[in-house]
């Protein structure tokens, strides 16, 4: 049966759109929604007006104003776009949140060799998955309604401050890390939405709070969670590792310790994480889908071209900080575990990477390790970048002294 209409001469007449949708609360609209979801796989669903995000707009003008978006281009756009889900579709007139738990379980012990990665990037790339999710559940929705929707479907992709949305759907509360916390299966899940343009009757905004606790803030290794809810992106270890496309300080590599892609220690000692964490149901977040929990240094290095990093870590998250990214990552993990094995590899990248930023932290990484002063040398008295020069001379220096 028909329960919505929509793009039929007849909804163009006043008042024949509206009736509709009072003949058919949009109470009812909700329980097809989450019953869908839920068959779909999500373990959260909540709905939310497309009204602009308020709150959250005005949260991030005073971050952005306190200079903590970095380097992320994105994130320093007007907080009028990112807070207003009607600026991505101008029919839309609800916002389906969703959420699905990637956690995987926990770290095993580091096999001495190698670079962790942050939990939510040991299977498969969450984009892909998800949204694939997400257009059958739009099918879904379409055929239990007997109507075309219009929608648009996305995770983490679009200028839109999508943990604003999902805590106004009901998904959760704002933790002092800044993650989103549900009480009853903690922050290890993805968030993802629906903007369509059905009335839908929203949920009402998650709640919680994380009492006295101060584990997370504690934790940090680099002091990045300024505030309750409040993290400088130039200092956490998952914005060096993954969207920063420069330099890792030297003052901050020491502290970025074994991670070479993101970071989870704010999220490990969260009480509801250690309580409440469900492991993913979804095989494409399994370790065994992707790269797992640990990077081989050494073999990582060794990669040399754009094509052989691409069929290595294609459909998979570690493709975004690129190949120097990533090499630059597992050189400051090399030199943090002194990984005298890693050597060799990282004589490698100094003699010959093309990228000044991959051949700058192995020189610090040799440095860190010590015994390869002859190399950093000849390599100091060949490079032609400044920049990584110097750092082959700091690392030279710091080899002889050590």
């Amino acid at each position: 049966m028909r329960l919505y209409t929509r793009g039929g001469p007849a909804t163009h007449a006043p008042g024949i759109l509206e009736a509709v949708e009072t003949a058919e609360p949009a109470r009812e609209h909700r329980k097809v929604v989450e019953e869908l979801a839920r068959a779909a796989g999500f373990e959260l669903v909540g709905v939310t007006s497309a009204e602009p995000l308020a709150g959250g707009g005005e949260r991030l003008r005073r971050w952005q104003e306190a200079g903590m978006a970095g380097e992320m281009g994105y994130m320093r756009r007007p907080p009028e776009l990112l807070s207003d889900p009607r600026r991505l579709q101008k029919s839309a007139r609800s916002v389906i949140s969703l959420g699905v738990s990637y956690y995987p379980g926990e770290h095993p012990e580091n096999p001495g060799d190698g670079g962790r990665v942050a939990r939510y990037a040991w299977g498969r790339d969450y984009h892909r998955v998800i949204k694939e999710r997400l257009f059958g559940l739009r099918r879904e929705l379409e055929e239990a309604l007997g109507c075309r929707i219009r929608a648009r479907a996305f995770t983490d992709a679009v200028p839109l401050l999508e943990r604003s949305a999902a805590q106004r759907a009901g998904l959760g509360f704002f933790g002092r890390n800044s993650c989103l916390i549900n009480p009853a299966m903690g922050s290890y899940f993805f968030i993802a939405e629906l903007l369509v343009d059905l009335k839908i009757e929203p949920n009402l905004p998650g709640e919680g709070t994380c009492g006295r606790c101060t584990r997370c803030i504690d934790r940090c290794p680099t002091g990045a969670i300024k505030a309750p809810g409040v993290v400088d992106a130039r200092l956490c270890i998952s914005y060096l590792t993954i969207e920063n496309r420069g330099e890792i300080p030297r003052s901050l590599r020491p502290l970025v310790g074994d991670w070479a892609f993101g970071c989870d220690l704010c999220q490990e000692v969260c009480p509801y994480n250690r309580r409440k964490a469900r492991k993913s149901r979804w095989p494409e977040f399994s370790a065994e889908a992707g790269a797992g929990p640990y990077l081989k240094i050494a073999e990582v290095l060794a990669i040399r071209s754009e094509e052989e990093f691409e069929r290595r870590f294609a459909g998979t998250p570690l493709t975004r900080p690129g190949r120097a990214g990533l090499l630059r990552n597992c050189c400051v993990v090399a030199g943090n575990l002194r990984l005298e094995e890693a050597v060799p590899a990282l004589v490698g990248c100094l003699r010959e990477d093309p990228s000044p930023l991959v051949r700058g932290h192995a020189a610090w990484a040799l440095g860190e390790i010590g015994g390869a002063e002859e190399e950093l040398s000849g390599a100091a008295h060949r490079e032609r970048d400044p920049w990584c020069r110097r750092e082959m001379e700091l690392a030279l220096s710091r080899a002889t002294v050590g």
